[in-house]
């Protein structure tokens, strides 16, 4: 269980980098449309889920350690 809650943030790293690549490519390229599909929209609700994990995981190691 440990070895999960270790990998989560690394995890929410990676989701916010491919975000920030999508994000670039949408930029030099916006008729692909890498913002407003639906497999993106997916990956930005993983993201945002994944982020509020990890900011609950890390609250709650932190009142524990007090």
């Amino acid at each position: 269980m440990r070895r999960i809650l270790e990998f989560i943030p690394h995890l929410t790293l990676v989701l916010a980098l491919g975000l920030a690549v999508f994000a670039v490519l949408d930029g030099f390229n916006p008729m692909m449309e890498w913002l407003t599909s639906g497999i993106s929209k997916a990956y930005i609700f993983l993201l945002c889920g994944m982020s509020v994990l990890t900011s609950v995981l890390l609250i709650v190691e932190q009142t524990r350690g007090k």
